[in-house]
C-alpha cells in the first residue's frame, strides 16, 4: 500500500473458496462467520480466470492442515510446504520433495481463480482440485484448453467410484456458453487478479507461503476427508503428470 496506490495488492482479491468434497459429491465453501461448511447446488458454474499449483493435505503428525505458497510452473518455481500446527515439512521443486509431501499427507492441488455467481454478478473466487478431482480436472482441461478461457465450466454431477471400502466421488465438467456481459465481467476481475498475482509472485517464495497462511478462510483446522487421505497409493499420483 502507498500514497499512489492506497489499495493493498498484497491482499487475496478472492471473497469465497470452494473445495470439491468427494466424499459427498458436490461444491462447498467454508464460511468463517457460519463456522461451518456450506454445501452448493449442482450444477455449479465458474469463469476459470487463472489457474496456479500448490501443496494442500492433512498432516497427522501435527493434526493440522498442509499448506504451501502458488505457483505457475512446477518445473521452475520452488514450493514451500507447511503444516498449520507442524512448521516446514518441504521446500524445492515439486519433483523433487513429492514423494517426500505425498508420505506425510499433501497433495499437489490446481487452485483455479474463477469469477462466480453472486448477487451482484459474478466474483472473484477460488476452487481448489486435487487427488482424483485433480485427474478429473486434468482431463478435461487437455480436452477443451482452447476454450477454457472463452466459454464457461460447468459442473454437472459426479461419477462414482470404489477403492477398497472407500467409496469416492468425482466430479464430472461440461463447457457452457458464456454471455458478453458476463465475459465483460469476467475480464474486469481477472485485471483485479492479475494486478494481485504480479505483486504476489514478485515475492520471495518464504513471503509467499505466509500470505497463502494467513488467508482468512485457509487458516482453519479442517477434520481430514476422504479427498484429504485421498483413495489414490503414492505410485497413483506420481503417474499423474502435474498440469504446469
Amino acid at each position: 500500500m502507498s500514497r499512489s496506490q492506497p489499495t493493498d495488492l498484497a491482499v487475496n482479491p478472492a471473497t469465497r473458496w470452494f473445495e470439491w468434497n468427494g466424499e459427498h459429491g458436490g461444491v462447498r465453501y467454508y464460511d468463517r462467520d457460519l463456522k461451518k461448511n456450506v454445501e452448493v447446488p449442482t450444477p455449479f458454474t465458474f469463469v476459470l480466470l487463472d489457474e496456479l499449483g500448490s501443496v494442500r493435505g492433512w498432516h497427522d503428525a501435527s493434526q493440522s492442515g498442509i499448506y504451501s505458497n502458488e505457483v505457475r510452473d512446477t518445473r521452475q518455481d520452488v514450493l514451500v510446504v507447511k503444516a498449520f500446527k507442524g512448521g516446514t515439512l518441504a521446500e524445492g521443486l515439486y519433483q523433487a520433495i513429492k514423494d517426500r509431501v505425498n508420505v506425510m499427507g499433501g497433495r499437489f492441488t490446481a487452485n483455479c481463480y474463477i469469477g462466480y455467481k453472486s448477487d451482484r454478478g459474478l466474483a472473484l473466487g477460488s476452487i481448489k482440485f486435487k487427488g482424483g478431482t485433480l485427474g478429473a480436472w486434468m482431463e478435461f482441461r487437455k480436452a477443451h484448453r482452447a476454450d477454457l478461457y472463452s466459454q464457461a465450466v460447468e459442473i454437472t454431477g459426479y461419477t462414482e467410484g470404489k477403492k477398497g471400502r472407500v467409496v469416492f466421488r468425482v466430479p464430472t465438467f461440461r463447457l457452457k456458453a458464456l454471455s458478453p456481459d458476463s465475459n465483460t465481467q469476467a475480464i474486469d476481475l481477472d485485471k483485479e487478479l492479475q494486478a494481485y498475482l504480479d505483486v504476489y509472485l514478485a515475492k520471495t517464495k518464504r513471503e509467499q507461503v505466509e500470505t497463502v497462511g494467513t488467508l482468512a478462510d485457509n487458516d482453519r483446522d479442517v477434520v481430514p476427508t476422504d479427498e484429504d487421505n485421498d483413495y489414490r497409493t503414492p505410485s497413483d499420483i506420481d503417474d499423474i503428470d502435474v498440469p504446469f
